[in-house]
C-alpha cells in the first residue's frame, strides 16, 4: 500500500475508437519507463471498440443493451476507473473538404476571427446540429457505458486538427485521387469546427458525471493546430507521445481526491 493507504497499482480499462490506439501506445511507454501518479503505478488494458468482437456496440436494436463483449470489459474487478475515447474524428469529416459552395461561421466563443470572403456563412447552430448527426451513434455508446458501468470515468478529448501539410500527404482519408487543395479548407475554418466538437462533448460528459482531459497547450502549434511533434502517421490521428501526455494527465486527474471519493 502506498502511504496514503491506496494499492501500489493504478489500474484502469480503456476503450474506443481510432484515438485510443496514440492512448494505449502512451500508456505502455509509461508502464514500461515505470512512471507512477502519487506514489502509484500507472497500469491500463485498453479495448479498441472497432474490433471485431465489439461491433455492433449495442446488442438490439432499440439500443437499450450494450454488446455483451463492451460490457464484460467494462466489468472489471480491478480497475480503479474507464478511459474513453469515443469518436473524436466528426469534425474532420465536417470540416477538411469544402463542398462546391464554400462555408464559415462566427464561433461564439472568438467571435471577432476572420472569416472567408468567399464563402457563405451559415450559423453556428448548423455546424453544431451537422455534427451532432455524426456524432449521434458515439454519443449513445458513451451514454450507454455511463448508464452500465459505476466507476469514476474520463473521456479524452480528440486531438485537434492537423496541420494542411500533414493532411495533404495522406489525401486517400478525405481526397480522391487527385488533390485539389482549393477545396481543402482553411485551418481557421477545421479549428472553429473542433472547438464547436469538443464544446459539445464536454457538455455531454458534463451532464453524465464524466471528467474531461482537455488537450494542454503544449500539444498545439503556433498555428492552433496540432503540434507536428505528436502528429501520427496519417491525416488525423496523434501519435503516442501525444498519448503519453494525455495518458499522465488523465491518470493524474482520476486519481485526484474527489474522483477517489466517488
Amino acid at each position: 500500500m502506498t502511504g496514503a493507504g491506496l494499492p501500489p497499482v493504478l489500474n484502469f480499462v480503456g476503450l474506443g475508437h481510432s484515438h485510443v490506439v496514440a492512448l494505449a501506445k502512451g500508456a505502455y511507454a509509461l508502464e514500461a519507463k515505470g512512471a507512477e501518479v502519487g506514489g502509484r503505478a500507472i497500469c491500463g488494458r485498453f479495448r479498441y471498440l472497432y474490433d471485431a468482437d465489439f461491433t455492433p456496440p449495442f446488442a438490439d436494436a432499440a439500443r437499450s443493451r450494450l454488446n455483451p463483449a463492451i460490457e464484460a470489459a467494462l466489468d472489471d474487478g480491478a480497475a480503479d476507473f474507464v478511459l474513453l475515447s469515443i469518436g473524436g474524428n466528426e469534425h474532420n469529416v465536417v470540416s477538411i473538404r469544402q463542398p462546391a459552395r464554400r462555408f464559415d461561421f462566427i464561433l461564439g466563443e472568438a467571435s471577432d476571427a476572420p472569416l472567408d470572403p468567399k464563402a457563405e456563412i451559415v450559423p453556428e447552430a448548423a455546424i453544431r446540429e451537422t455534427l451532432r448527426d455524426y456524432m449521434n451513434e458515439n454519443m449513445r455508446v458513451l451514454q450507454a457505458i455511463r448508464a452500465t458501468c459505476n466507476l469514476p470515468m474520463a473521456l479524452v478529448e480528440p486531438p485537434p486538427p492537423l496541420p494542411r501539410a500533414q493532411v495533404l500527404a495522406y489525401p486517400k482519408e478525405f481526397f480522391r485521387s487527385q488533390i485539389d487543395q482549393r477545396s481543402m479548407s482553411s485551418d481557421l475554418l477545421r479549428r472553429k469546427v473542433w472547438r464547436v466538437q469538443v464544446g459539445m462533448m464536454r457538455q455531454a460528459c458534463a451532464a453524465l458525471g464524466v471528467a474531461y482531459v482537455e488537450t494542454p497547450s503544449d500539444m498545439f502549434g503556433a498555428d492552433g493546430l496540432l503540434k507536428a511533434s505528436v502528429c501520427g502517421q496519417d491525416a488525423t490521428h496523434a501519435n503516442d507521445a501525444y498519448g503519453e501526455t494525455m495518458i499522465e494527465l488523465a491518470a493524474r486527474l482520476m486519481a485526484a481526491p474527489a474522483q477517489g471519493s466517488g
